[in-house]
């Protein structure tokens, strides 16, 4: 056993004896069958040498002892170095065809390794070693430090905060100005089939006007006079008309919109606008020919406060649009060709809208018959109205060319793409649809991915499209919408700096400017539900007490104007009350239409929002104005940080609750304006404000729409794990994004809005997990919630060795024993417990994997073997391990399949189920259990109250007796069985599948007997946990109350998404938010699906 130069084998020359020593316990510990042992002889004369050969023998043991240890050691290292060899490198995955090449030519790859040389020493080494001349070597290190690290904040700037990209901005510049090409050029081809319609006689049809216009084969007669005139009054007002009114203030007004303080500037008078409204509102058909709509400007048209009054609510446009109020924008960093196209544009809109209302008046005698078909047929356009017509069809035959001409291109990415692109990109701009939320879809996407460089990081933008540069159109869509500024300035720490925050307020839809009838034929919008009983309410944005209000906070790809779908087609204007469009199709619409005033803000860096001093400056071309803007935005133009966003939007918060006469404020921040509005939050709600309602506080209601717990955790799902320390050290540690700990401070009532499915946002980073992490795991503690986790050293090495945790013989000389904890005995759920029963959901997974992936019967469905929330991972090794096939071929083999199919559906209560949870890792699946225990009792408890009220009890009742059966955990559809199969089901519910485990157990399948108990043990603690009495009256209290009792409830309510991170709620998500928000607002609100089965 030992060599012949050993220790033990230099004493051969003595009487020696054989003896075989019998090892105790597992057998996998007799590292040695025989060891050699000397015989001591006890005469006197060889006593000195016994004590020699004593003492020699005790070192032995001790040798003994040291190298069983070391052998054990040398057997594990073994099996990782074998296990490791077998693995794929990071050179077997980088396998690049040219350097494949290079290998298999080896004439070749000097050459090529020559100029690699020649091109490193010239691009890098050379250029740097001129450099060190002049600023020495340690001045190249320095700069080469320096330069690493801006790049870095750079980059990460560009992941964190894209919306200040210029890239993106152009992106959505961009798509604008396509939207408003595409929707004058829809305008201007109703135009023309309308005159088509109007120049025929005798009711036949105008083939040489259709043949003119392009349209051979369709005729047109003087019945297609009413639609085609309602469609060219929408198309006048809402399009034509808005980019005249914005041209208007930006040539002839420098900017500035509509001023209500000056009585002389009305839109009426013909000083600002230059026509009279009442005479434009006279052929205007949304208000159906009234000529009573316009509102006498005398007296006051403000009332002092930064708000507007009634009165100047009540104003409009001659096209029937809200007047322009506020700073409208400029042209001074638009190109020359930008302003150029504007001046001629806003030339040919001038001469357009003129020829047509001269065209309209001229027709006259068709129009006072439009209602009659019977006199249509036989009407006939006067001679007047063919020469206006004419006109009109020159003039926009000259806007259609220059449509075609300003319209910028399919991309803005690429400066020389193919033809083929260009046509298909052109193709498809052409079968796209026109409407608000079809823009902002577009938005959202191009916003979202098309930053791919971090050179619009340092580049201030370049606006060659006066439209899209000038996103304010919808300011006309809103009835009292008004732009204003909140100064930063002399701030000092408590505002964080100096510059100026652009604030754009969108008041309800309930106004009193004008008489309630001809409101009523004007909007097809519901009242105020809930708070006006079913009457428009009169006292909304003008200065009454009692007004409520959003802040909204916006994401981080995202502007204000987003947040209002940037189309044309919606808002509150004059519309036609069937024109269907009474869907909410933007946040501003949803909350202006149950009566909530909109506050929207861009953040410092975002948009027009700036730091220091005003970053609009004129536009100089060249090479040194290129040079110029560089500069001035890599080195001089205000960086965003996480800060500055929480400040920005603590700044707004104080501005409204202190000059804008709202009582109740709701702060709405969705992705990273969650972070933004928590914060807000968090220093809000703990001030009081002299004009809100003391009784409930400043902030009524916190709103965290998909928001992440730490923009760390985000990083290290979406790019490793390396980013979480890579961030800290590129932010200096200076970047606070703990959303969780302002979360939990908040001292308002709070809601947290999760999908678990968002594509974005890990489920696992979400705010929705840390804060389950944080009340349940960390005692409130929110230091690095939501990084990634790896198990601790004793389940590495089970998972690694194939084998329960409670075999590893990591663990041979430590005991081992964790047991589920109990309720009420165990309030909380300890780390180590978590990690256990994570641990054990993966031995189950991981065995039934590969028990499945071996089973040759065809009765498991082999075709589906990646369906997720089914499989774990498991690699070639654990299949083909003896013990592992020997359990393949067990009796079993069926059951246990059937136990992790069972148990991957566990519905978590929070959107999540097991089985998904377990494939993503350890870390996942413990926040799955702290997500279950922690906010699950809450969608127990509403189906409580849900099916409660569907028996006709009252909601006392639900207080009362608080009666939850097990029907309340689930939340499958009616006939679910029809929808499922074998690659598609829905989520279990627990105590279905505690049942089912619990019968599962009778049959003792060792492998997984220990794990099961113990995932037994804890489900049971989870529903028991849910049933308790104090999970029971929290969840039910906090959606019949308004109480914000922090000390029972500071993790919110939590409301489950199916939306994904970009898109919109879904009708019963929206009831539901809308339901949480009222009762915020001290407000009884019962959603209209409240009594559908789930």
């Amino acid at each position: 056993m030992f060599p012949n130069n050993s220790p033990v084998a230099s004493h051969s020359s003595s009487p020696l004896q054989t003896v075989s020593i019998v090892h105790g316990g597992d057998s996998s510990t007799n590292l040695l069958e025989h060891l050699y042992i000397p015989r001591l002889d006890t005469s006197a004369a060889a006593r000195d040498d016994n004590d020699n050969i004593t003492d020699n023998n005790l070192h032995q043991g001790d040798s003994i002892n040291n190298y069983c240890k070391v052998n054990n050691m040398a057997s594990l290292i073994s099996i990782t170095l074998n296990k490791m060899l077998y693995k794929k490198s990071l050179a077997d995955a980088l396998q690049h065809p040219v350097l494949s090449l290079l290998s298999q030519n080896g004439r070749y790859a000097l050459p090529v390794f020559l100029a690699l040389y020649l091109i490193v020493l010239l691009v890098v080494w050379l250029p740097l070693a001129l450099l060190s001349k002049l600023i020495t070597e340690m001045g190249v290190y320095t700069f080469l430090i320096l330069s690493i690290f801006y790049i870095g904040r750079c980059i990460l700037r560009l992941l964190a905060f894209p919306g200040t990209n210029v890239k993106v901005y152009g992106e959505i510049e961009l798509e604008f100005a396509k939207y408003s090409c595409k929707l004058v050029a829809e305008t201007l081809e109703g135009f023309a089939r309308a005159i088509c319609a109007a120049g025929t006689k005798n009711g036949g049809e105008g083939k040489k006007t259709a043949q003119l216009l392009g349209d051979e084969d369709v005729g047109w007669s003087v019945m297609d006079i009413p639609a085609m005139y309602k469609r060219v009054g929408l198309y006048r007002d809402r399009v034509l008309g808005v980019y005249w009114e914005v041209l208007h203030c930006l040539l002839k007004e420098g900017g500035k919109g509509y001023d209500p303080n000056d009585e002389r500037r009305t839109t009426q008078s013909g000083s600002f606008y230059g026509r009279n409204a009442v005479q434009a509102c006279k052929r205007n058909l949304c208000c159906g020919g009234a000529s009573d709509l316009s509102v006498s400007c005398d007296g006051a048209m403000h009332d002092g406060s930064d708000r507007l009054s009634k009165r100047a609510i009540g104003n409009k446009t001659k096209y029937g649009n809200n007047p322009l109020v506020g700073d409208v924008g400029n042209m001074m960093n638009l190109t020359t060709e930008a302003r150029s196209d504007g001046k001629e544009l806003y030339v040919l809109l001038t001469s357009i809208l003129e020829d047509l209302e001269l065209l309209i008046e001229s027709s006259s005698n068709i129009l006072r018959i439009i209602d009659n078909k019977t006199q249509l047929k036989g009407a006939v356009a006067s001679e007047e109205a063919v020469t206006h017509a004419k006109a009109l069809i020159t003039h926009s035959m000259e806007l259609r060319q220059l449509v075609k001409r300003i319209k910028p291109p399919s991309s803005s990415s690429s400066t020389s793409p193919s033809s083929s692109i260009h046509a298909n990109e052109d193709i498809r701009d052409e079968e796209s649809e026109v409407g608000a939320d079809a823009v902002r879809h577009r938005l959202e996407e191009n916003g979202t991915v098309s930053s791919s460089t971090t050179v619009g990081m340092i580049q201030s933008a370049i606006h060659t499209f006066w439209v899209g540069h000038n996103s304010r159109l919808f300011l006309a869509r809103y009835r009292g919408a008004k732009q204003f500024w909140v100064d930063r300035g002399g701030g000092g720490t408590v505002f964080g700096g100096n510059g100026r925050i652009d604030v754009i307020l969108i008041p309800s839809q309930s106004l009193d400017c004008c008489d309630t009838t001809i409101l009523e034929n004007c909007l097809p919008m519901s009242p105020r539900q809930g708070r006006d009983g079913g009457v428009v309410s009169l006292s909304s944005s003008g200065g009454g007490k009692g007004r409520k209000a959003v802040l909204y906070c916006n994401p981080n790809a995202g502007l204000a104007e987003v947040a209002t779908g940037l189309g044309l087609i919606g808002g509150n204007v004059d519309q036609d009350k069937d024109d269907g469009n009474t869907d909410a199709t933007c946040w501003t619409d949803f909350y202006a239409a149950h009566g909530f005033d909109v506050y929207l803000f861009n953040y410092r860096g975002y948009g027009r929002s700036h730091g220091g001093r005003d970053q609009v400056s004129e536009f100089q071309p060249g090479f040194v104005g290129r040079i110029r803007r560089l500069f001035y935005a890599a080195f001089l133009s205000f960086k965003p940080t996480s800060q500055s966003l929480k400040l920005d939007a603590i700044a707004v918060a104080k501005h409204i609750l202190d000059h804008e006469d709202v009582e109740q404020l709701v702060i709405h921040g969705e992705s990273i304006g969650g972070m933004a509005a928590a914060g807000a939050a968090r220093v809000c709600s703990g001030m009081s404000f002299s004009k809100t309602a003391s009784t409930r506080g400043a902030v009524s209601l916190l709103i965290c729409d998909r928001t992440f717990c730490n923009l760390e955790a985000v990083a290290q799902r979406l790019v490793g794990a390396w980013t979480g320390n890579a961030i800290r050290l590129l932010t200096l540690n200076s970047w606070n994004t703990d959303v969780v700990g302002d979360f939990l401070a908040a001292k308002c009532p709070k809601v947290v809005a999760n999908d678990a499915a968002d594509e974005i946002i890990h489920d696992y980073s979400s705010l929705k997990s840390g804060l389950s992490f944080a009340r349940e795991l960390t005692r409130g503690m929110s230091h690095r919630i939501g990084w990634m986790m790896s198990a601790p050293m004793e389940y590495l090495m089970a998972d690694f060795e194939n084998i329960s945790v409670t075999d590893s013989s990591a663990l041979t000389f430590q005991a081992f024993q964790v047991s589920p904890p109990s309720w009420p005995a165990d309030k909380r759920v300890t780390w180590k417990e978590a990690f256990h029963f994570a641990a054990c959901v993966k031995r189950i997974g991981k065995l039934a994997t590969a028990t499945k992936r071996e089973m040759p019967t065809p009765s498991v469905n082999d075709t589906h073997d990646e369906q997720e929330s089914i499989e774990v991972s498991c690699n070639d090794d654990c299949i083909g391990n003896t013990s592992l096939r020997s359990e393949a071929n067990s009796s079993h083999n069926s059951e246990l399949i059937d136990i992790w199919n069972t148990l991957a559906c566990c519905d978590g209560l929070c959107g999540s189920p097991l089985g998904h949870a377990a494939k993503e890792g350890f870390d996942c699946t413990m926040s799955w259990l702290c997500c279950a225990v922690v906010m699950g009792g809450q969608a127990v408890a509403k189906a409580a109250e849900r099916r409660i009220r569907n028996s006709k009890r009252s909601t006392s009742a639900v207080e009362e007796n608080n009666l939850i059966e097990a029907q309340d955990f689930d939340f499958r559809p009616l006939n679910y069985e029809h929808d499922e199969s074998d690659t598609m089901k829905h989520p279990i519910p627990l105590p279905v599948v505690l049942s089912y485990l619990k019968t599962c157990r009778r049959s003792r399948l060792h492998d997984v007997e220990a794990e099961l108990s113990y995932v037994i043990g804890m489900l049971e603690y989870v529903v028991q946990r849910i049933l308790s009495t104090d999970t029971r009256t929290a969840s039910i209290a906090w959606r019949n109350s308004c109480d914000d009792d922090q000390s029972t409830r500071p993790t919110g309510y939590f409301l489950n998404l199916h939306c994904g991170h970009n898109n919109q709620y879904s009708s019963k998500e929206r009831d539901e938010l809308m339901s949480l928000i009222h009762m915020a607002c001290g407000e009884h609100w019962i959603t209209p699906h409240i009594g559908q089965s789930q």
